[in-house]
């Protein structure tokens, strides 16, 4: 399995901070630079691709959890 350097760098930034809730705009300004912390939707796409490629059920993730209107967390 290969990550695309937007994954690898959204993983890597949940690794650093592996059990804390970085919020959507803190991953934003990160992997994608200050001028796109608004697009979540870039994010979501990077998530979605990761928990296929990592996840046992993409479905129900245990790795990457999202926390509603926030942001997410790698499980520790």
């Amino acid at each position: 399995m290969r990550l695309t350097p937007k994954e690898f760098a959204v993983l890597a930034e949940l690794a650093k901070h592996a059990g804390r809730v970085l919020t959507h705009a803190q991953l934003l300004r990160a992997v994608w630079g200050p001028a796109q912390q608004d697009h979540v939707d870039y994010l979501r796409v990077a998530v979605g691709t990761l928990r296929k490629k990592l996840e046992r059920d993409p479905a129900h993730p245990e790795l990457i959890r999202n926390e509603p209107g926030v942001g997410y967390r790698l499980s520790a």
